[in-house]
């Protein structure tokens, strides 16, 4: 590749940073286990003091134990041994990811926003926890539990059918326990989100239908892909990822509410209208913004792809099934509930090789929508 991308190589994370205080490096792939520095130290001081260059960990199974230490300071782990085209592939993607995301348009567009969402503390200080190996599911309640209204909010998203619980559930330890830290962690993500951009202004824009479109589809996604990759960090990551895929409506009808409440109003509910639409407007379309946003705020390659890509997945580079394929094919279910054909994207399934399966996720769709109706009598 030293025909396409400038590369250079040190022996140390020392050596790594004293190179990129004189170099724009647009990626850092690290070894965790390393001299003087590990790189869990490494790619958290890249994340602090170059929040913008992506993060890569080429690693060993042995050294699970300091991966565990960077998580949220990592966009993507490979490990060893490794196969020479996932790697190349891995970085193409994540570079044509990043050139989309910093475009010029949407980037002038973000400048002109009043409003931009930061990273929830109590989402940062379940992170910190998570670091220490002595860790128990209680400590991470009582810090919930320390938030009134993040965790009246997290617990009436828990009872709600969506998470068919047999019994409710009425503290957040328990909620943790029974949901696990991932899909707590997410909640908290989406819920923080989504209450950032609540205001007044925003009436004649249903924020609440926004939410339970998204949880719908957060959950329909994490499902699709616990059926076909049994991968509990793909799973994790295309719940998220669904949860925040229509985050970026949320800031436009925030930051813009008269032109966002028109363009919704005319478009009424019109998918590839809407889109129409706000590319007219903004520039850029919800996606967009959604992908950007949550890019800044350091979450795995795949969610920020799946987000910012969700309605045009062709324009992704991957070959295989990811939770861009579960939150598009769960988006567009959801959107076509009542219509008999959903508006997935054909060519893109083919060229995953998933066109067969869309029938099965058509019918489990059914048969969950069915099972959420029943819950809510």
């Amino acid at each position: 590749m030293r025909d396409e991308w400038e590369m250079t190589f040190v022996d140390s994370g020392a050596a790594a940073l004293k190179f990129m205080e004189y170099n724009n490096v647009h990626v850092v792939i690290s070894d965790m286990r390393m001299p003087g520095m590990n790189g869990a130290e490494l790619l958290g001081t890249v994340m602090q003091f170059y929040p913008h260059t992506i993060r890569l960990v080429l690693s060993g199974h042995s050294d699970q134990d300091l991966i565990l230490k960077c998580v949220g300071s990592t966009h993507q782990y490979l490990s060893k041994p490794c196969d020479p085209e996932t790697l190349r592939k891995t970085i193409a993607r994540a570079l044509a990811l990043e050139s989309n995301l910093k475009s010029q348009r949407i980037q002038t567009l973000i400048t002109r926003m009043e409003c931009l969402p930061s990273v929830p503390k109590l989402y940062t200080e379940i992170m910190e926890k998570m670091n220490d190996p002595e860790v128990i599911i209680e400590d991470v309640g009582k810090i919930v539990a320390r938030d009134i209204g993040m965790t009246t909010q997290m617990l009436k998203m828990v009872n709600s059918a969506y998470f068919g619980l047999r019994r409710e559930i009425s503290n957040p330890a328990e909620a943790v326990a029974y949901l696990g830290l991932d899909t707590i962690k997410s909640l908290i993500l989406g819920i923080h989100t989504f209450s950032e951009f609540e205001s007044p202004a925003t009436r004649g824009f249903s924020m609440s239908a926004l939410w339970n479109h998204s949880l719908g589809v957060a959950i329909f996604a994490k499902l699709l892909t616990q059926q076909l990759t049994r991968n509990f960090k793909m799973m994790d990551e295309a719940f998220v990822a669904g949860l925040l895929h229509d985050a970026g409506k949320a800031a436009l009808a925030y930051n813009f509410p008269d032109q966002y409440r028109e363009i919704s109003q005319q478009t009424q509910g019109n998918t590839f209208a809407l889109l129409s639409a706000e590319t007219q407007a903004f520039s850029v379309n919800h996606a967009d913004v959604g992908g950007y946003l949550l890019g800044l705020w350091g979450l795995p390659t795949p969610v920020v792809e799946a987000i910012g890509l969700h309605h045009h997945p062709s324009l992704s580079l991957n070959e295989e099934f990811t939770p861009l394929t579960a939150v598009h094919v769960a988006n567009a279910l959801t959107h076509a509930e009542a219509t008999t054909t959903p508006v997935v994207d054909v060519d893109y399934l083919k060229h995953i090789h998933c066109a067969d399966d869309i029938e099965i996720w058509q019918r489990d769709f059914n048969e969950h929508s069915a099972a959420l109706k029943q819950q809510s009598l």
